[in-house]
């Protein structure tokens, strides 16, 4: 039998370290997301802090990717590799970072809508505020979007539950889901079964299991869910009609009584 994201009872402690760890390190990179800042300078934050954790990135383990995290900026969906880009007031501005602790895999995005500050590091994941109130709705929808997915998340539902949650919430105000990428299973790997598409069919799919370690992530946009892939850097996946983007992501294990969230 092939490795399983069904989690031990001695690895479950340890996920929820890491996820501890993870979010600690999200919620320092989200505060220092503010108008002015580059894109890489947010990047070696990340790398910084999870040195100072004692955590390694895992994302660099995944095809010679070089750093700790990904950071996509409006129209950019996912897989934005840090660089040069300057945040501005009102970017949108998604980071997905992956830790591994202890050989065991976390994975974490979250997306806000960027200032020139902000008030507390405690309240900065609810960091929407935009001069477009179309945005800050957009935003606050995907929140909405992958909690309701992960409410789904109990033994004996099926992936396609979890999918069709998040596909109903975005849909249903006017957004898109992409089409190609989802979340997984994650826990002994990065990227394990069961793949967990944005968009699905109530009880459809493989059946989700006690103590499965699962990345729920929603992926959408204001737009039309068409992408291509820039040609400049090979990675960053980008809505061909340039509609601005989030992603919101936790990983989490699934119990009898419900999914507990280890990156909150």
């Amino acid at each position: 039998m092939g490795i399983t994201n069904i989690l031990t009872d001695s690895s479950i402690p340890i996920m929820r370290e890491g996820g501890k760890i993870a979010s600690n390190i999200m919620n320092t990179a989200l505060f220092s997301s503010v108008s002015g800042t580059k894109t890489s300078d947010i990047n070696n934050i990340i790398e910084e802090e999870m040195r100072r954790y004692g955590v390694k990135p895992w994302f660099k383990e995944v095809d010679n990717y070089p750093y700790a995290s990904c950071i996509s900026v409006n129209e950019v969906w996912l897989h934005g590799m840090p660089n040069d880009t300057v945040l501005k007031k009102d970017d949108v501005v998604s980071i997905d970072l992956g830790v591994k602790f202890e050989d065991h895999y976390i994975d974490h995005c979250w997306t806000i809508s960027v200032k020139d500050s902000y008030e507390s590091m405690d309240t900065i994941r609810e960091e929407f505020n935009n001069s477009d109130d179309n945005v800050k709705k957009f935003l606050k929808i995907g929140v909405q979007a992958v909690n309701s997915a992960i409410e789904r998340a109990y033994p004996r539902n099926k992936v396609g539950d979890i999918s069709s949650a998040m596909q109903s919430v975005v849909e249903s105000n006017g957004y898109s889901v992409i089409e190609g990428y989802g979340g997984h299973g994650v826990g002994y790997g990065a990227h394990m079964e069961p793949h967990i598409p944005c968009y699905g069919i109530e009880g459809s799919g493989k059946k989700i299991k006690k103590n499965m370690g699962l990345a729920v992530e929603v992926m959408y946009s204001m737009g039309n869910p068409e992408w291509i892939v820039d040609s400049k850097d090979g990675w960053s996946i980008i809505t061909k009609d340039h509609s601005k983007t989030g992603m919101f992501e936790h990983t989490i294990i699934v119990t009898n009584n419900g999914p507990e969230i280890l990156t909150e």
